[in-house]
């Protein structure tokens, strides 16, 4: 949210976060594609028929209005990226690779409603409306896989390590080797934000003294970050949640980092 919220300080550039317009009332200004995710990682035919239909291009020029640049940041366009890509060829793709333990620690609250998770509660946590319509879409191992089978007694922690190893996967896969295809790393925002920011304004064509200090500024107020985590640090996690993040994710992590 909080890069998005960024980009739209900068003329002739309108960014959404998850087809939404970033205020303090949200509303959507694409047609919600959340509901689709699960079913579009599993059946891409399905996944190039929903872009088709709710992301063809007059949809995003609408959307866009008058700016020189539209720019959607959504963790639910990870399963739609070669669709995406498809349809808009001549589009620009960046993937903003977090690592597993900063994503799994933010990815969900234990406590309270969370009115935009990006991953798994505990499957204890009683959930609101909102959080069981949002959770209808989210990518979970299809049924009588080996991660399917273990899915029910699986925490929180393990559930988003795999969510994390998953989505991840893809997005790695699909940014190698094409034209207009980058990767920025979410650290970078707080530790090294010029880094960052050069990176990503020059893929949208938008680099600039100017815009670059901009963004540098605001980044150093405010990192898309929760205010408190309430899952602790890696040290924390229990020996199952350890052992699977090594399997699955410290691998990809390694390829992602160097």
């Amino acid at each position: 949210m909080f890069v998005a919220k960024t980009l739209n300080t900068l003329p002739r550039v309108f960014a959404t976060h998850e087809g939404h317009v970033v205020d303090d009332t949200p509303s959507p200004v694409l047609p919600l594609i959340n509901f689709h995710n699960r079913k579009a990682w599993h059946d891409q035919d399905y996944a190039a028929r929903t872009i088709k239909a709710m992301r063809p291009d007059e949809v995003l020029a609408k959307a866009a209005g008058n700016a020189s640049v539209f720019v959607d940041i959504a963790f639910n366009n990870a399963p739609f990226m070669d669709a995406l890509a498809a349809q808009h060829p001549a589009a620009t793709f960046l993937a903003i690779f977090r690592r597993c333990e900063g994503f799994v620690r933010s990815a969900t609250i234990v406590t309270g409603e969370d009115t935009q998770p990006a991953g798994w509660p505990d499957r204890q946590k009683p959930l609101t409306d909102r959080e069981k319509f949002i959770e209808l879409g989210r990518l979970k191992p299809a049924d009588g896989s080996e991660y399917g089978m273990l899915w029910d007694d699986w925490t929180a922690i393990q559930r988003n390590i795999w969510l994390w190893s998953t989505v991840n996967s893809n997005l790695f896969r699909f940014i190698q080797g094409a034209e207009r295809r980058s990767t920025l790393l979410f650290e970078d925002l707080a530790a090294d934000p010029a880094r960052f920011w050069t990176k990503l304004l020059v893929s949208i064509g938008q680099q600039s003294a100017d815009n670059l200090d901009r963004c540098v500024a605001l980044s150093k107020r405010k990192t898309n970050q929760r205010a408190a985590y309430q899952i602790g640090p890696f040290a924390e996690w229990s020996k199952a949640e350890r052992a699977l993040y090594e399997r699955i994710a410290l691998p990809l992590e390694k390829r992602i980092y160097g």
